[in-house]
């Protein structure tokens, strides 16, 4: 028969095997989650995040770059016999159209009526949906002009772009 213990010494022995605080501190080990899980977690916010990012675009997205270039260029060509207009920085080249070219001299009519004298050099691009020369102006072409301007309102030429198009920008400006 087994022996009979004190009151004292019952409550210092564990009724179980091994120490407990032992067993109750150890941690089970964590089971690593498989690759595919990883995988397909990966991209489900990749392609969550390609959505998000098309929304945000035609949501906040930039405005057109060529009605910004051609509202750009538009507001300084109306601020050049006054000064700027409100507040507007001065803007270089012209928008219209070619009403004659003459050498190496385009005749570019705006908006507002008024006739820009367009001077080109060598360096100058003229772009008519692709590559161009000046010669593949015609009268009656809608163009935008990049250059600066002199004093009376003409045009040095460093880029025509015919149609309305953005022209290209050149890293030295």
């Amino acid at each position: 028969m087994p022996r009979r213990m004190s009151a004292d010494e019952l409550l210092e022995t564990s009724p179980f095997r091994g120490e407990l605080t032992e067993e109750l501190t150890a941690r089970p080990k964590r089971a690593k989650l498989p690759r595919l899980t990883l995988f397909l977690a990966a991209g489900v916010v990749l392609v969550a995040g390609i959505l998000v990012g098309i929304q945000a675009q035609k949501t906040f997205g930039a405005p057109d770059d060529r009605a910004a270039v051609i509202g750009q260029l538009m507001a300084g060509r109306a601020g050049q016999n006054g000064g700027q207009m409100g507040g507007q920085p001065n803007r270089q080249g012209t928008v219209g159209t070619v009403k004659l070219v003459d050498g190496a001299k385009v005749y570019v009519e705006g908006a507002d009526g008024t006739t820009t004298v367009v001077t080109t050099g060598a360096d100058t691009e003229v772009r008519i949906s692709k590559e161009g020369k000046l010669s593949d102006l015609k009268p009656g072409a809608s163009v935008v002009v990049q250059g600066e301007r002199d004093a009376d309102g003409n045009v040095a030429a460093t880029s025509v772009t015919e149609g309305g198009g953005v022209p290209r920008m050149r890293a030295n400006q």
